[in-house]
């Protein structure tokens, strides 16, 4: 079922014949009811209103917004956080209105959306995601923190550009990932699948890398730096899916540190040793990854909860 349909429907602007097209999709089989509730749980998520304050004394550019939360329905911590923002904006090139929407994935989670001009954006636990709900006449510009992966619809006359704290990545239409959570300034990373990008940094023009077909950008001492793309395995996050390939104890525990939104603390410097190769399927949480890891190495860990911190014995 389209989903552009679907979240027309949620938002209670579909005719007639198109709610019954939905609702005998929707019953043919239970792997649509199942898709159905699913997309269903997101849109209601949590939903915020902005609201334009009448100030004559806001004359140009983006007014401050006035908030008015509207309405909130609590669903289960599983369901991922859909959060729709809307405000009004100047566009200074057309003088048309638009609005934008956020996405906030919570923690073991990961969510997948399409975007008005056929884009399909898939978001990592813990990530935030603006994007306009249709845009511009010049280009396409959307907002990440956190790691997304891309599959842009080609527009030569409009280049997509995923702007992060400090790159922007600048396509065509191709498909890549970008992984780039504010709080890890150091961990600025873009994988390219196929097609080519620009990565531009926002401090120094000059700091840019234009990456192809299986080629990585990353950041070493501040500057962009290109290499081969390893394990295509590691992208199978989208698949709800942890794959690990060599990687040291510490550098998983701060994976799962942002993955799972917990503080992790390894006072047992034996496991600093030990390098871990395997999947993890993400739903199945963190005590469960360390359960299985146990079995290789063996380490005992405390969890508190009130301060959310797991502590490595």
């Amino acid at each position: 079922m389209n989903k552009e349909l679907l979240h027309t429907y949620f938002n209670g602007e579909t005719t007639p014949d198109e709610e019954k097209q939905i609702m005998d999709w929707a019953e043919s089989s239970p792997e649509n009811y199942s898709e159905y509730l699913q997309e269903r749980k997101i849109w209601n998520a949590l939903l915020v209103n902005y609201k334009q304050p009448a100030d004559s004394s806001v004359t140009a550019g983006v007014k401050s917004p006035a908030f008015n939360l509207w309405k909130i329905v609590s669903i289960a911590a599983s369901v991922a956080l859909l959060v729709s923002l809307s405000w009004t904006l100047l566009n200074t090139a057309n003088k048309k209105q638009e609005g934008l929407q956020a996405v906030l994935v919570p923690a073991g989670q990961h969510v997948q959306l399409i975007l008005e001009d056929g884009t399909k954006v898939w978001l990592n636990s813990n990530s935030s995601f603006t994007y306009p709900t249709s845009f511009g006449n010049k280009t396409r510009e959307v907002e990440l923190n956190g790691e997304g992966f891309f599959e842009v619809t080609k527009d030569s006359r409009k280049p997509f550009i995923v702007k992060t704290k400090k790159y922007d990545i600048k396509v065509l239409g191709t498909a890549f990932n970008v992984y780039a959570y504010e709080h890890e300034s150091s961990s600025f990373e873009t994988s390219l699948l196929y097609g080519a990008v620009d990565v531009l940094s926002k401090e120094n023009k000059e700091n840019h890398i234009i990456l192809k077909t299986k080629e990585k950008a990353s950041e070493m001492n501040g500057r962009l730096q290109k290499g081969p793309i390893g394990n295509l395995d590691h992208f199978r996050w989208k698949e709800g899916l942890i794959c690990l390939d060599d990687v040291p104890f510490e550098t998983l525990m701060k994976k799962f540190s942002t993955y799972y939104d917990v503080a992790i603390r390894i006072k047992n410097p034996d496991v600093l040793d030990y390098r871990c190769t395997g999947k993890f399927r993400q739903s199945d949480g963190i005590e469960h990854a360390l359960k299985v890891i146990q079995k290789d190495i063996p380490f005992k860990y405390t969890r508190d909860n009130e301060s959310n911190i797991i502590t490595i014995l």
